[in-house]
């Protein structure tokens, strides 16, 4: 058999210069009404005809709006202690009452929590509680109490925060005697209910709960409510939306150099292999990222995408790909063999398409959107409907722009005399695609903690890389196959931009600010390190030790769930962050930084402590607690400065 690899002196790519120019706006969601009441409690004494030295029941009876449902008396909680919050009830001591008995509670349903593995205790639409007591023999007129009922509401999304609430209880006493068959303690199956307008008190979520609901949790829930044609225009204008975050930016050269492979093929394959790459995009979305949710929790996709054999195996590819665009190397098969596989390649050749849209976009997980997130937590706790749908929704905009650009190539392939100066940007292509495999096997390393890719080494690599590359599209460099010395003005102006990067990604090594370019960057410090670029202000890195601080200085805690290899992460951490306007209000703040995305005892630890906390799996997500731990505000994914500094200084 002849041998398979051999070299190569022809080659075609696209220049590097694509520009996604599609900017769509995004549908306009319906707002939530501003003060929503999501539950109304109200109290009453019964029987109503009670008197003093009788037994009696403290009736609650909490009606709660859909889609939202409440907790039991009872509900279970992880072995560690997480899970939604169960109701309790305290009766306020006035001296007036003396408790006999265990609170109870009207019938609940049962549903499966498949995110914690835990039987959840629910109550839909109406849910009633009470507390048996003996009226002291000394009461007389009309009584004031109240009960502090503490409660968390949550629909099949999202979760609004644990809060406690004062019902307040006003109810005049029968004259007369103790009667001996009202001595009984009651239940709430036998108390008379009865509901007199002095007993009635109520009280709304609206004010306590609204500050501290995220955005993007408040618009999917509003949207659900409002309808399905809602919803998925929500979720549509969020697909749109999310094109703009890093994350995206590396797939744009990744699909171009793909399918600029693609020579010789008629225009019909090429629709049909454009049409495949979306599919492994919306299927990675909406099938892989629910199923994976619904069987290892919310976090579980992110948990995938940091695998470091999955970023080293692409960090291999990758440079295979690299050496393969700059001429170094071309697999061919004997004469036989490739018609076979041309004929084979006819029935199958979507299937490659397919699995480099469905592994690309695996790797976009790494810093899940907010809506995304939203979403894949709902879908851990079991209820998939509206998560698969959003996730259809949202995945089929966001590979809208994709399919354009796996059209492109074979379309610019059609120009005159396209053959020269496509060599010449299939080489530079080549470097592209070598400086993303860096990305990857930064992830690796960040994740098995190796501490070799910190950020001046991977500066370092870029460096020279984007130099060699600058040297390359100049003609002081040459590579296989070159077919002409001619150096046009658009060769020319790319090379010195690549040359004015290399300088760039130099000068960033000493602390120059690098843009958005920080964004694919390892944190600095390195997880572990102290020091680094952005280390201005003091930060913690256990929640415990926060709230110890915190109840000492007496201050909130800023918690930033965070990620080694989280791009909307960097983003924040070192463009936002250091900003002047933004330090003087972390310093308002204990800070603690949780990562959770590495296999780690304590990783592991802090993505349970998010869910039990905000009941979402984006990041980042910032969140402020009191130093007792209550949720007082949460903000998931980036934001402008102006919009960071509004929700850090909110009251």
């Amino acid at each position: 058999m002849r041998n398979i690899i051999k070299r190569s002196w022809v080659g075609s790519l696209l220049l590097p210069a694509v520009v996604l120019g599609l900017i769509v706006a995004a549908s306009a969601p319906t707002q939530a009404q501003a003060n929503p009441t999501y539950i109304h409690v109200t109290a009453t004494l019964s029987p109503p005809d009670a008197r003093a030295g009788e037994s009696a029941l403290i009736e609650l009876t909490a009606k709660i709006t859909a889609p939202y449902h409440l907790y039991s008396l009872t509900q279970p909680s992880t072995p560690d202690g997480f899970g939604p919050a169960k109701t309790t009830l305290t009766l306020k001591n006035s001296g007036t009452f003396t408790i006999v008995g265990k609170p109870q509670q009207s019938k609940f349903q049962t549903m499966f929590d498949k995110g914690f593995q835990i039987e959840d205790q629910i109550y839909n639409g109406t849910a009633q509680f009470g507390i048996p007591v003996t009226i002291s023999k000394s009461a007389q007129g009309t009584v004031s109490t109240s009960v502090a009922m503490h409660y968390q509401l949550c629909t099949d999304v999202n979760c609004l925060n644990a809060t406690t609430i004062n019902v307040p209880i006003t109810f005049a006493l029968s004259p007369g005697p103790a009667r001996q068959d009202h001595l009984t303690p009651l239940t709430l199956a036998n108390a008379v209910s009865s509901r007199p307008a002095t007993a009635v008190a109520s009280m709304t979520t609206a004010n306590s709960q609204a500050p501290a609901t995220d955005a993007t949790a408040a618009k999917i829930a509003a949207a659900q409510r409002a309808g399905l044609l809602q919803f998925l225009l929500l979720a549509v204008g969020y697909g749109f939306l999310a094109l703009l975050t890093p994350c995206v930016f590396p797939m744009i050269p990744i699909t171009v150099s793909f399918f600029s492979k693609k020579r010789g093929q008629n225009s019909r394959q090429g629709i049909l292999e454009a049409v495949a790459y979306c599919a492994g995009i919306i299927g990675t979305f909406t099938v892989v990222g629910v199923a994976v949710a619904v069987a290892f929790k919310a976090t579980g996709i992110r948990v995938l995408a940091n695998n470091p054999w999955l970023n080293l195996g692409l960090a291999v590819l990758f440079i295979a790909l690299g050496i393969n665009l700059m001429g170094g190397f071309e697999i061919l098969l004997p004469p036989s063999l490739a018609d076979k596989a041309n004929r084979a390649a006819e029935r199958t050749g979507l299937i490659g398409p397919f699995l480099m849209g469905l592994t690309f976009t695996i790797t976009s997980f790494t810093c899940t959107v907010a809506f995304v997130g939203t979403l894949l937590a709902a879908a851990a706790k079991g209820n998939v409907f509206y998560p698969v749908m959003g996730m259809l929704a949202f995945s089929s905009a966001f590979a809208l722009p994709f399919f354009l650009l796996a059209l492109f190539p074979q379309y610019l392939n059609r120009l005159p005399r396209s053959g020269a100066w496509m060599v010449t940007v299939k080489g530079f292509m080549g470097f592209v695609e070598i400086a993303a495999a860096i990305k990857f096997l930064s992830n690796a390393d960040l994740v098995w903690s190796l501490d070799l890719l910190t950020r001046p080494v991977f500066l370092a690599i870029w460096f020279g890389i984007a130099a060699i590359a600058g040297l390359y599209l100049l003609g002081a460099v040459r590579l296989p196959h070159d077919e002409s010395r001619a150096i046009g003005t658009t060769r020319r102006i790319i090379g010195m931009v690549s040359l004015v990067a290399a300088v760039w990604f130099l000068a960033g090594i000493n602390g120059a600010s690098l843009g958005q370019v920080v964004s694919f960057l390892p944190p600095d410090p390195y997880p572990g390190h102290s020091g680094g670029a952005t280390d201005l202000l003091h930060w913690e890195h256990h929640y415990k030790a926060a709230l110890a601080h915190a109840a000492t200085n007496n201050q909130d805690v800023l918690i930033n769930f965070t990620g080694v290899n989280c791009t909307n992460c960097r983003q924040m951490e070192n463009t936002v962050f250091p900003l002047p306007a933004v330090q003087k209000q972390l310093a308002r703040f204990t800070r603690v930084e949780l990562y959770t995305d590495r296999d780690l005892p304590s990783d592991r630890a802090n993505a349970a402590l998010q869910q039990k906390l905000i009941h979402v799996a984006t990041l980042p997500a910032y969140v402020i607690v009191s130093p007792t731990g209550e949720v007082l505000r949460v903000q998931q994914d980036r934001s402008s400065p102006s919009q960071f500094i509004k929700f850090l200084s909110q009251n």
